[in-house]
């Protein structure tokens, strides 16, 4: 899971557990927000080359020395 669809996620259970209409709204408005947000650009590493998320190129096992 993306960051952005853990972003997604916890916005969506905060517009379904909320009881008050105004930070319904609110939720509602960051969630059409978060529809347009651009796609997130894939990276390169800078040491072997490979490409993908940020998240995931951060974290990821680099095959070079």
């Amino acid at each position: 899971m993306t960051t952005r669809d853990r972003l997604r996620m916890h916005l969506v259970q905060a517009l379904t557990r909320s009881d008050s209409p105004d930070v319904r709204e609110h939720i509602q408005a960051a969630l059409c927000e978060w529809e347009n947000l651009p796609p997130t650009p894939l990276v390169e590493c800078p040491v072997c080359g490979r490409v993908g998320l940020p998240e995931r190129i951060v974290c990821h096992d680099c095959d070079a020395e």
